[in-house]
C-alpha cells in the first residue's frame, strides 16, 4: 500500500468514455473518518477522491469514470476491495477495521467475493500463527510432530478451497478476483528457492484476466509477493543470478498479456527505482526489453561498449547531436535544429512489431502534445529507403521522419547507443536527457511532468 498510493495528474481515459458514478457507503461506526477511493492504472493505484464520513454516518463519492474495479482505504491502510457492474453502488461497513463486516445488497456478488477474501485472510491467519508456534518449538528443542501435523491438515483445506474456486473462476468474476489473495502457504519443514517459488505463489493467478489485470487486486498481490520473506532474503543477498531468473519467471508467466507486462514493469520500476536498486531495475530493463523489443546482434565488443556508454547517458547528460539522414523535412539538417519545448526521439524499425505499435500509441497523443511544445523525431534503421518512405506516407506519421539506412552502424544508433527497437529519449530544448522511458505508459506519465 505505502508503494502504490500514488496521485497522477495524468489520466489516460479519454474524457468520451467516463460516465457519472457514485459509491455510498453506510458506516455508522466511522464517522468523521477519512477515506480514500482507488483504482488501478497503467502505472500503479490511483486515487480518485477523499471524502469524510458524514455526521449522519454515510460516505458519499461522486466522480467520473466507468464501472470496474475499485478500492475503498481508510487512513491506516485498511482495504475494502469491490467491483462495480453498473455505475452506481451501494454498501455497509459494519464495525472497525480490522474487524469489519459488508454488506452488499441481496444478489450482488460482491458478497461471495468478500466471503472468500476473508477465508483467505483466516488461513495466512492460521499459517502465521502455526509458524510462530513452530519456531517457538525449535528454539525451545520442543517435539514439533503435533504442529505439523496441524499446518498439514490447514495446507490440505486451504489447497482445496483454492483449486474449487479456479476450477470454478470462469464465468463469475467474484471468484476471479478472490482468487487474487490466494498466497502460498509457507512449507515449514522445507527451505523455498526463490525461482521455484514464484510458480509456486502464481499458481492461481492469471496474468491474461483482462479484469484483474491493472486493479488495485493485481497490484496488492505483486507487492505481497516482493513483500515475503523468500523474496527480501533473495533481494537482501543481491544474488544476481537468483534475481534475474526470479524477474524473467514473472516476465514470462505474464507474457500473454502485453498490458500486463506494461503494468508490471511500471511496478518494478517505481519500487525498485535505478537509485536505490541499481542492479535489480537493470534487470527489470533488460528483461522487459528482451520481451517486448526487436533485438538486434552487434558484435560482442561493440555491444560491451554500447552498454557502457549507455549507463553514462543518465538524466541531464547531453544530447549527442547528429544528422537527420533522409530527413523528409528539408527544412532540418540536424538533430539540433529541431525547434521545441521537448523532444521525443524514438528509435524504430518498420520491421519489429513493437515499434510500429509504440508509434501508433504516441500517433493517437501526438496532437496534443504537439500543441503543447513537444516535437516527435521519429529516426528509422531500416535500409530499404524507397520501403520506409512508403510506410511512412501510408501511416500518415506528420512528425519529423528520417532513415539511417547504415543501421546499428550509423552515427544515429552509435550516439545513442542503440542495440533493439523500440527505444524512447525525452530531449529538453538545450538537448539535455530528460528521461528514457521504457513503456508508452511511463512517456505519458513524463510528458505529463512537463508539458501541463
Amino acid at each position: 500500500m505505502r508503494y502504490l498510493l500514488i496521485i497522477f495528474l495524468f489520466i489516460s481515459f479519454s474524457s468520451h468514455s467516463q460516465e457519472q458514478m457514485s459509491l455510498s457507503v453506510k458506516a455508522n461506526d466511522h464517522v468523521s473518518e477519512q477515506f480514500y477511493l482507488l483504482k488501478g492504472g497503467d502505472m500503479g493505484i490511483v486515487t480518485i477522491d477523499s471524502s469524510r464520513v458524514k455526521a449522519f454516518g454515510v460516505l458519499l463519492f461522486n466522480w467520473e469514470g466507468k464501472p470496474g474495479v475499485y478500492r475503498l482505504s481508510d487512513k491506516d491502510g485498511h482495504l475494502v476491495d469491490f467491483r462495480m457492474e453498473m455505475p452506481h453502488l451501494s454498501f455497509e461497513i459494519r464495525g472497525h477495521f480490522p474487524e469489519t463486516e459488508l454488506i452488499f445488497e441481496s444478489g450482488n456478488k460482491n458478497n461471495q467475493l468478500q466471503y472468500y477474501i476473508s477465508e483467505f485472510k483466516y488461513y495466512n491467519k492460521e499459517a502465521r500463527r502455526i509458524g510462530d508456534e513452530y519456531q517457538k518449538a525449535i528454539d525451545s528443542a520442543l517435539e514439533t510432530k503435533d504442529i505439523l501435523s496441524t499446518h498439514k491438515e490447514i495446507q490440505k483445506e486451504y489447497k482445496g478451497l483454492v483449486k474449487d474456486l479456479w476450477s470454478k473462476r470462469t464465468d463469475d468474476w467474484s471468484l476471479q478476483l478472490a482468487l487474487n489473495y490466494a498466497d502460498k502457504m509457507p512449507d515449514l519443514n522445507e527451505k523455498n528457492k526463490s525461482r521455484f517459488f514464484v510458480n509456486q505463489y502464481f499458481q492461481h493467478f492469471d496474468f491474461a484476466d483482462t479484469l484483474m489485470v491493472g486493479s488495485p487486486c493485481f497490484y496488492n498481490k505483486l507487492e505481497r509477493f516482493f513483500n515475503t520473506e523468500e523474496i527480501q532474503e533473495l533481494l537482501k543477498r543481491n544474488d544476481s543470478k537468483e534475481i534475474e531468473l526470479m524477474i524473467q519467471q514473472i516476465f514470462w508467466l505474464s507474457e500473454v498479456n502485453k498490458y500486463a507486462q506494461e503494468c508490471l514493469v511500471n511496478f518494478l520500476m517505481q519500487i525498485y527505482p535505478e537509485a536505490s536498486s541499481p542492479n535489480l531495475y537493470a534487470t527489470v530493463v533488460k528483461t522487459y526489453k528482451l520481451a517486448n523489443s526487436c533485438e538486434y546482434v552487434l558484435a560482442n565488443k561493440s555491444m560491451r561498449t554500447r552498454i557502457e556508454r549507455d549507463k553514462i547517458f543518465s538524466i541531464g547528460a547531453n544530447a549527442p547531436d547528429f544528422i537527420l539522414q533522409n530527413c523528409m523535412d528539408m527544412n532540418l539538417e540536424s538533430f539540433s535544429k529541431v525547434n521545441s519545448d521537448i523532444t521525443l526521439l524514438v528509435a524504430w524499425s518498420a520491421h519489429c512489431e513493437g515499434s510500429v505499435d509504440l508509434l501508433d500509441k504516441i500517433q493517437d497523443i501526438y496532437k496534443t502534445y504537439h500543441k503543447k511544445g513537444m516535437e516527435v523525431v521519429a529516426i528509422s534503421i531500416d535500409n530499404n529507403i524507397k520501403s520506409w518512405a512508403n510506410f511512412v506516407e501510408d501511416a500518415d506519421y506528420t512528425w519529423v521522419n528520417a532513415c539511417d539506412k547504415a543501421g546499428l552502424k550509423g552515427e544515429f544508433a552509435k550516439a545513442y547507443n542503440i542495440t533493439s527497437t523500440p527505444a524512447m529519449f525525452l530531449i529538453s530544448t538545450d538537448l539535455k536527457l530528460i528521461s528514457k522511458p521504457i513503456t508508452f505508459f511511463q512517456l505519458k506519465a513524463e510528458l505529463a511532468k512537463y508539458l501541463y
